[in-house]
């Protein structure tokens, strides 16, 4: 690799290989990257600039904050806010790495206020017509890309986590329970995802697949003749094609399955702990950005809420609640008392309007009793 010449160029470099020795292959890349970026704005900008104290947020930093937003990229477009932060942060952490050198910089130079925020990503799950539609099309095509797509859906993969998937993927978790192993993705992490008898036989059409010129190798589920991305990018045609087909004019792309996944789950009742730990998320934040609420899921709510008010238990059953119900026990009667008030407003929410009043009434009247009776049981026993 070549030495760079310029004194810190060549500081931030060595913080940057320091930084190597505890950091993945591709982020160590991205530092790089970013040190090559800020050294050509200093040497186009400020040439004078040789030493770490040299350093200024102004003019220094925050004209490179300028050039990072005018930047323009390969394909022609601006640096996205994400992208932006990234570069902050990754300088700011060199710049604390400097903090030993014989020149260190000035504290203070990025603040927390100079990273912009991420780009907000919306969710773009499919419309429920538009996703029948769509797994009727894939069930109609029955070949190792539509199948491998169907798989994604039902399971919320990720298009690579798809493509890894081993041989052996799918397990039992004891009975009839059977879920899918997938390997460790984006996150670096591996989960089990529960699956149905529908999803069993996919993957025991893939497995017949596999079979089929041309091979895939003992590893992995599915073949990869030319590599894992080409496959990837198969993968994406494959759904585009079937999109079309299905009279989607929308552009899909196959993460919008697993977002479709996502707030299926959480319309059929899946709480949003259990979701995060099925989408393989580290921060509820995330999964949040996954699912869509729509005005429907609103207003079934509502009435939902409406018709079953959550606060309110359901009264058990006589016999469980009430044993003897000659019992003239204080404890019995208070019981018997808490059940009435309980039953009254349950009868008073769904009763007419004209008569709320008066029930509402003998509901305080009820209250006002108990509370009374369970003040008088009391003071015999602060008297012992």
């Amino acid at each position: 690799m070549r030495v760079p010449a310029h004194p810190l160029e060549q500081a931030l470099q060595a913080r940057v290989e320091l930084l190597a020795t505890t950091l993945r292959p591709s982020t160590t890349s991205q530092y790089r990257q970013t040190v090559r970026l800020f050294m050509g704005y200093l040497r186009q900008r400020c040439p004078e600039v040789r030493r770490p104290d040299q350093l200024r947020r102004d003019p220094h930093l925050l004209g490179w904050f300028e050039y990072l937003w005018v930047r323009v990229g390969k394909r022609g477009e601006r640096c996205s806010n994400t992208t932006r932060g990234a570069y902050l942060i990754r300088l700011r952490k060199l710049f604390d790495l400097l903090g030993d050198h014989r020149f260190p910089p000035r504290p203070g130079l990025v603040l927390s206020q100079d990273i912009p925020r991420p780009d907000q990503v919306l969710p773009r799950p499919l419309r429920p017509e538009d996703d029948a539609r769509l797994l009727e099309e894939l069930r109609r095509r029955n070949d190792l890309l539509s199948n491998a797509l169907l798989l994604t859906r039902w399971t919320g993969m990720r298009i690579g986590e798809t493509a890894d998937l081993g041989v052996d993927c799918l397990q039992s978790v004891g009975g009839e329970h059977w879920a899918v192993h997938v390997p460790l993705g984006k996150l670096h992490n591996d989960r089990l995802v529960p699956v149905s008898e529908e999803v069993r036989e996919v993957i025991a059409r893939l497995e017949f697949f596999r079979t089929l010129p041309p091979a895939a190798p003992a590893k992995f589920l599915l073949p990869r003749p030319q590599g894992r991305e080409v496959l990837c990018d198969r993968l994406r045609e494959a759904l585009c094609a079937a999109a079309q087909q299905a009279g989607i004019r929308a552009h899909i792309v196959p993460h919008q399955l697993r977002h479709t996944y996502a707030t299926s789950m959480l319309r059929a009742g899946v709480s949003m702990p259990a979701l995060m730990k099925l989408l393989g998320h580290r921060t509820a934040n995330m999964t949040l950005r996954y699912v869509e609420v729509t005005q429907n899921d609103l207003q079934r709510e509502f009435h939902l809420a409406r018709q079953q008010p959550r606060h309110l238990v359901p009264l058990p059953t006589a016999t469980a609640l009430d044993p003897d119900p000659d019992s003239t026990d204080p404890e019995a009667i208070i019981h018997r008392l808490s059940s009435a008030i309980r039953a009254l407003d349950l009868y008073r929410q769904r009763a007419a309007a004209a008569t709320g009043k008066d029930l509402l009434l003998l509901h305080r009247r009820l209250v006002r009793v108990r509370s009374r009776l369970q003040k008088l049981t009391a003071e015999p026993k602060k008297l012992k």
